[in-house]
């Protein structure tokens, strides 16, 4: 398809013509022509050295690609766009016309400003598939959202979710349009509860988030808070003991069991009793610590992959939290019992045949499980399994994915975007941000995540395992 454009005393045009012949008699380009189809470009055509020129009427009106190159696109503006395609879908199916003839490049939607009525151009002879036209414009959209409107991003991001789902239907759309009067109710709901718990004090919080915890969790938080409010008897006997032998020199001189030591030198073997002794404490401590850890880890894991199934689905809606060391062993283990299935299976098939040679690994090929997030804290965050195109991390149940309820995330905080078996992770404009490894993710960036990578959406923090 090739575009120009063209100008005369009182009009301006978008000239298109398709690359192959177009028959100027056929039902498409009469009726094209022939009818005034509210929705769509005024056309008429010119024969210009045998070859057929769609000429569309753009006078007074600005291309979307124009309108914001340099603005973001805010709900009003997504919603006369989707609107829009609506309308116009309806229209052509009323002169039985062919929807796969309309143009959804940025480029060729045009708008009226002062009427904010989004036109289209229908070109007989181009024939793309409306769904994938339709998921091409929202990933034109998608990076140009205002995250600060919600309302855009989660109908922008809804109607992307919903192009790129099988079988796609114009009520798809329609329903995701029409539905927002409820959910802005809700969203300025969330907003005020947004700058309340913004003003809520650290223990208030704590007091909010201790409310919803399980009560198992509940009794280990209540076990951990005693742990580190319990004597320091460790620190207390090491320290002690290094005093205790600075004391033992010290008195061995003046009784004159060894020579007397100038008062520096006992100060000095004082010290450095002392800080062997907090240091062994410190070691102690941290080995103890370790352990107790590890213990917490292996306990949950034993908890729920004895009250759950082998299934990964399952797995995934009963949130199971394991750690990624745990992930990758339970991998390895289903796809071994795979193979030994097959393997079965396949000996029993070829029962009759004489089998020679080393035995063979029918389980090379099997495809590892989908890449997840990990919570890095125990039991404290349910697995994100990054099975779709598109993820989005929030604490707002119905515009999010993976819902994580803490205070600090906000209700729509990142997302994470599939692309040929690469994962690309972007802030949403979040209030605490998102960070990879540490450091703050802009606003406009798209991080690919690595394999254990450390991603932090606000105070959540999880690892990345691919």
């Amino acid at each position: 398809m090739r575009a120009e454009y063209k100008r005369d005393v009182s009009h301006n045009y978008l000239i298109l013509q398709e690359e192959k012949a177009v028959d100027t008699s056929s039902y498409q380009v009469r009726m094209l022509t022939g009818n005034v189809i509210p929705s769509i470009l005024k056309c008429h055509l010119q024969n210009l050295d045998g070859e057929v020129l769609f000429y569309y009427d753009i006078t007074s009106k600005q291309s979307i690609a124009t309108l914001f190159e340099d603005k973001k696109f805010r709900s009003q503006d997504l919603q006369s766009i989707l609107e829009g395609f609506v309308k116009v879908m309806e229209e052509l199916a009323e002169f039985l016309m062919n929807t796969d003839q309309l143009v959804l490049q940025p480029e060729y939607i045009y708008m009226d400003a002062e009427r904010k009525k989004v036109y289209f151009c229908c070109l007989p002879g181009y024939q793309k598939e409306i769904q994938g036209q339709l998921r091409g414009l929202t990933e034109y959209i998608l990076p140009k959202l205002d995250h600060e409107d919600n309302q855009a991003v989660m109908l922008g991001y809804g109607i992307y979710r919903k192009a790129l789902e099988p079988g796609f239907q114009l009520e798809v759309v329609k329903e995701a349009i029409y539905q927002k009067e409820d959910e802005a109710d809700k969203n300025a709901a969330a907003q005020k509860e947004d700058k309340y718990q913004e003003m809520l004090s650290e223990k208030q919080e704590n007091e909010i988030i201790d409310s919803v915890i399980p009560d198992e969790q509940k009794k280990e938080e209540i076990k951990n808070r005693k742990k580190e409010k319990r004597i320091p008897w460790n620190w207390i006997l090491c320290c002690g003991a290094g005093g205790a032998a600075a004391l033992a020199v010290l008195a061995a001189g003046f009784w004159g069991v060894i020579p007397k030591l100038p008062i520096e030198i006992v100060l000095g073997i004082g010290i450095m009793a002392l800080g062997a002794g907090a240091f062994t404490a410190w070691i102690t401590e941290k080995k103890k610590r370790k352990q107790e850890q590890t213990a917490q880890w292996h306990n949950k894991i034993k908890q729920e992959t004895d009250s759950s199934p082998v299934s990964g689905q399952v797995r995934k809606e009963e949130n199971i939290k394991k750690d990624p060391e745990t992930i990758r062993e339970e991998r390895k283990a289903e796809t071994s019992i795979t193979g030994e299935l097959f393997g079965t299976k396949k000996k029993e098939e070829d029962s009759q045949e004489e089998i020679c040679g080393e035995t063979v690994v029918l389980s090379a090929g099997q495809k590892k499980g989908p890449a997840a997030l990990i919570s890095r804290e125990p039991g404290e965050l349910a697995t994100i399994y990054l099975e779709q195109e598109l993820t989005v991390v929030g604490k707002l149940a119905n515009a999010s994915d993976a819902v994580i309820p803490m205070p600090t995330v906000s209700r729509m905080h990142a997302r994470i975007r599939k692309r040929e078996d690469e994962y690309y992770l972007a802030d949403l404009n979040s209030r605490n941000g998102t960070a990879v490894n540490g450091r703050m993710l802009k606003g406009d960036e798209e991080y690919q995540l690595q394999d254990e990578d450390q991603v932090d959406f606000a105070q959540a923090r999880y690892i990345f395992i691919k």
